[in-house]
């Protein structure tokens, strides 16, 4: 089998890098901005209706 270009290698090393950043950015900017534009709606966790446990 031939050898790899080492070039080739340090091009998929830095689109492996990009993605990485760019997965970083985007979960921030989703953190930050992700939020409900209205403060007064309730968040989806309080919406879901929760079941008691079984007695035993």
């Amino acid at each position: 089998m031939d050898k790899t270009p080492k070039t080739a290698i340090r091009g998929m090393m830095l689109y492996v890098l990009a993605l990485l950043v760019l997965g970083v950015l985007a979960g921030a900017a989703y953190t930050i901005y992700g939020h409900p534009a209205d403060p007064s709606e309730r968040p989806a966790a309080e919406t879901i209706p929760q079941t008691a446990p079984a007695p035993q």
